[in-house]
């Protein structure tokens, strides 16, 4: 049986404390883990490649940011168990319609999450076997 982990990704501590309280509130059972950008999400994911994932992700980071870290994962030649929830401030269409690109990415939500967010994430098929 493959474990369950949900990865937030965001260089805002603040945003990462705040997604993470919420999260272990909602998802007891569910490994939560936080990182600051997408490489150090990359090197994760690939040293826990039997694991199923949710990702938390924000697009706008440093060192790599969240559009790189999908495109590293969607051009895998190895099979990943990856779903992905954008997290952002950006208010931009073109965003949305970037995000609808990728299969893997099953929604887009503003950032501060808040409770009516997380309704909303449990309503993601994918995404709520997760809590």
């Amino acid at each position: 049986m493959r474990g369950k982990k949900i990865l937030i990704i965001d260089d805002d501590p603040i945003i990462l404390f705040m997604h993470q309280g919420i999260l272990e509130d909602m998802a007891p059972n569910t490994q939560i883990i936080t990182l600051e950008n997408g490489a150090l999400a990359q090197d994760y994911i690939l040293g826990h490649s039997e694991e199923e994932f949710l990702l938390l992700l924000d697009i706008n980071m440093p060192v790599m940011n969240g559009w790189e870290l999908l495109d590293f994962l969607s051009g895998c030649n190895f099979h990943l168990e990856v779903s992905v929830l954008i997290v952002t401030s950006s208010v931009n269409n073109s965003d949305k319609v970037k995000a609808s690109l990728y299969p893997m990415v099953k929604g887009m939500l503003i950032k501060p999450l808040n409770l009516n967010s997380f309704t909303h994430i449990l309503k993601v098929n994918e995404v709520k076997n997760f809590f």
